[in-house]
């Protein structure tokens, strides 16, 4: 048996879950990367790369405070990273994010500066820059909304996975836009092995910014930062389709994964799974395979309002 040696090691390689109690009834295959297995998150991919190549340009000394602008999992990544390889962590992150982010944040030790929640990632990142510009010295900004490497880490690890995962055989990959590191990396590698698979991506229904949209107010905490990055325009020609997912859908979709699969995942997942249910819907897609992302667990919204409700409580004396 495995037995890894610090917590990197223990970082992808994560299963697959065909998803056949929640669609029963699907004429596609549907499947889950289970991101959620990584230590954290799907994040800690990208923070990995990010920080190794950073340390093998000499960007990142032992005294220097590692910075960035979450609304959650990259920043537990980098602070769980932070813990083991030694470097200081600041995370600038909006009021709206879950206070189990910020407990767990704390528990590794980072220093957490709240944003107001009407600017989301993108009043936070502009925050996170200007401390950076003034301690040049002393900071190091991960730009994951920018960076190269976080597209990389996917190209090299995630993409890889889900081919010879589904055997090489895929109709369409379902991805969501955040950071759209993920994006990056995935479409370029499985359009690099084979141009006809759709990459299908989705965005906040009341944010629709990487649509042409106007930046509004959502809930589908870890996609739509309130801006189109850098990294999306990367790789911004490999994407087939954009599609708009309602809070409210991701929501009942996070409580029906929990009901039928037994799984606790977080909104983006549940918006995934939803994408790719209703793309197994189409006849294109029927006896092909489609995968979605579970991209982190559902422990760290129990606090999110409307989220999970506390119910079938029996109480007695």
């Amino acid at each position: 048996m495995f037995v890894a040696k610090d917590v990197t090691e223990l970082i992808g390689r994560t299963p697959m879950l065909e998803l056949s109690r929640l669609y029963p009834e699907s004429k596609a295959r549907i499947l889950a990367k289970l991101e959620l297995n990584n230590p954290m998150s799907i994040k800690d991919r990208p923070v990995l790369n990010m920080i190794r190549k950073a340390v093998e340009r000499g960007e990142i000394g032992h005294d220097t405070e590692v910075v960035e602008a979450s609304s959650g999992n990259t920043a537990i990544a980098i602070a769980s990273l932070g813990a083991v390889m030694g470097f200081n962590v600041r995370v600038y992150m909006s009021e709206l994010c879950s206070v189990e982010r910020q407990q767990i944040l704390s528990a590794y030790g980072a220093t957490i500066v709240l944003t107001p929640g009407e600017e989301h990632t993108k009043g936070a990142r502009k925050r996170a820059i200007a401390y950076c510009d003034a301690n040049p010295d002393t900071s190091f900004f991960t730009n994951q909304h920018g960076n190269p490497d976080n597209g990389g880490a996917h190209e090299a690890t995630t993409g890889p996975e889900i081919w010879e995962q589904t055997g090489r055989d895929l109709g369409a990959v379902v991805l969501g836009l955040g950071t759209s590191g993920s994006f990056d990396g995935i479409s370029r590698y499985i359009k690099g092995m084979d141009p006809s698979v759709k990459v299908v991506a989705f965005e906040p229904a009341s944010s629709p910014v990487y649509s042409g949209g106007e930046q509004g107010v959502h809930r589908i905490i870890g996609i739509g930062p309130g801006f189109v990055t850098k990294n999306f325009k990367r790789s911004e020609h490999n994407m087939d389709e954009l599609m708009h997912v309602e809070d409210s859908v991701a929501y009942e979709m996070v409580r029906r994964i929990a009901l039928t699969e037994g799984i606790l995942v977080g909104p983006t997942s549940g918006a995934a799974a939803w994408v790719a249910g209703q793309l197994a819907e189409r006849e294109e897609f029927h006896g092909k395979t489609i995968v979605c992302l579970f991209y982190d667990t559902g422990e760290r919204y129990l606090s999110v309002d409307g989220l999970f409700e506390l119910k079938n409580v029996e109480i007695e004396g």
